[in-house]
């Protein structure tokens, strides 16, 4: 499996190379979730890897975020969840089900590529996010009315999205989706943030999917609800409004009159919640601190086409051969490694799953150059049949093995869940399992991994 047209590979690490390369015409790549699912051609690649660009904190009430921050971190930082009311981190998981993808992810991808169905653009929109730009011109602040419209317009020419802030922390937040299944993309969805004084809504930002375009505030909604006590006929009259006035979408998963009528209902859900959420100021549950594992700093790599790839292979010393649009999953398999195997080439069902320094990664996904002194385990590292990992024997116990396909993501998904979590619970399990397998309701593989984790691991 070849990443489509990729010629060269830049990984620098002073902004002023990427900004030039980015001038230039080359394509950038935060997570790679994105560019090596696109249909395009993608001749010369910029991974942003090596800037620095991740990581959070709170500077004079605002929260600023480094834009190669992974979703997945934003899904479990206490810190982000208590400056926007559980907003962000909720919309984190709701966006991504599966954990692979969340690792993957990064926030700034996901801004940029905007999509019109994305639960965690709208809540940006309504989080009233501005947008860092690095820009060879001037230091670019977008606000998210301009920015998520069209973020090619401020990155045109060679801007780099550096990070985002979120000024101010909401008093209470929601998030309301409606689709045919949890892990499918929304019908439609609903984002709200409020700030409260006594009891009126002072400021109220909404947002929906499902749009012609990508998610927006309903302005006239947020006109109808701010100054009010948010009474009942009120909150009807606010979620008629974006029923109204939203440009919902045709397409093959709804039409928009379907949409219309579901975003009635979505949105005056939303506000309820949102509203009893910030009159009591009861907080939702902080997600639980994990241990991280150590993320390397890269070396620069200017301009690489092909050549000799070196790292640890299940613990061994490896030096193997790749050009730069060859896959980690097409250098495994030439390897000999047949345990990761090439599924659904988007990173949904965890076939091709390795962890690179301890973190789940879909190999389908990443470029085999990005495992330069690296890390990288297999199933063939978990346990062999003469030594089975006590997960491997868990799962064998429970009968939790099925058809097999899915098995690493479900057994290397399970062993990272285990290194940052001594005691997990059934939730904690069931979301590192989560979207990895597609003809099982994880029972058996659930059961397996509490087995597992009640032994003493080696």
């Amino acid at each position: 499996m070849l990443a489509r047209g990729i010629r060269s590979y830049h990984r620098p690490t002073r902004i002023e190379e990427a900004q030039n390369l980015a001038a230039q015409g080359a394509v950038l790549m935060a997570g790679g979730t994105r560019v090596l699912t696109s249909d395009r051609e993608v001749p010369n690649v910029v991974d942003l890897v090596g800037l620095g660009l991740h990581g959070m904190n709170v500077d004079d009430e605002d929260l600023h975020i480094g834009a190669l921050t992974p979703v997945q971190e934003l899904a479990d930082s206490p810190v982000a969840h208590a400056h926007t009311a559980g907003l962000l981190p909720l919309a984190c998981r709701v966006a991504f089900p599966s954990r692979l993808l969340r690792g993957m992810a990064t926030i700034g991808g996901e801004a940029i590529a905007a999509d019109p169905d994305s639960e965690l653009v709208a809540a940006l929109a309504a989080l009233n996010a501005v947008f860092l730009v690095a820009h060879p011109d001037e230091a670019r602040e977008s606000p998210a009315l301009r920015f998520l419209r069209s973020p090619a317009r401020d990155l045109e020419g060679g801007g780099i999205l550096r990070g985002l802030l979120i000024p101010g922390a909401p008093h209470g937040a929601a998030l309301e989706r409606v689709a045919a299944l949890p892990s499918l993309p929304p019908i439609v969805s609903v984002a709200v943030t409020m700030t409260i004084s006594g009891d009126k809504l002072a400021r109220v930002r909404l947002a929906v999917t499902g749009l012609v375009g990508p998610p927006a505030r309903m302005f006239d909604a947020e006109s109808k609800l701010e100054r009010t006590a948010g009474e009942e006929d009120v909150l009807a009259g606010a979620a008629e409004l974006v029923a109204s006035h939203a440009p919902f979408r045709d397409d093959a998963l709804a039409s928009a009159a379907l949409r219309r009528r579901m975003a009635r209902v979505v949105a005056l859900r939303a506000l309820r919640a949102a509203i009893a959420r910030g009159h009591s100021r009861a907080d939702t549950a902080a997600p639980r601190p994990r241990a991280r594992p150590t993320q390397r700093v890269p070396a620069p790599l200017p301009n690489f086409t092909s050549g000799r790839i070196e790292l640890h292979l299940n613990g061994r010393p490896a030096r193997l051969e790749a050009e730069a649009r060859t896959t980690l999953i097409e250098l495994l398999r030439g390897a000999g490694i047949v345990s990761t195997r090439s599924g659904c080439g988007s990173g949904r069902c965890g076939a091709c799953a390795v962890l690179i320094d301890g973190r789940p990664t879909a190999s389908c996904l990443t470029l085999a150059v990005r495992a330069q002194g690296r890390s990288v385990v297999t199933l063939e590292g978990l346990g062999s049949v003469e030594r089975p990992h006590p997960l491997q024997v868990a799962f064998a116990e429970a009968g939790a093995a099925q058809c097999g396909f899915c098995a690493p993501g479900l057994l290397l998904g399970a062993r990272a869940m285990l290194d940052s979590i001594a005691h997990p619970s059934e939730g904690d399990v069931r979301d590192a399992l989560a979207g990895l397998c597609r003809c099982t309701g994880y029972a058996r593989a659930v059961a397996g991994v509490l087995q597992s984790a009640s032994l003493d691991r080696p």
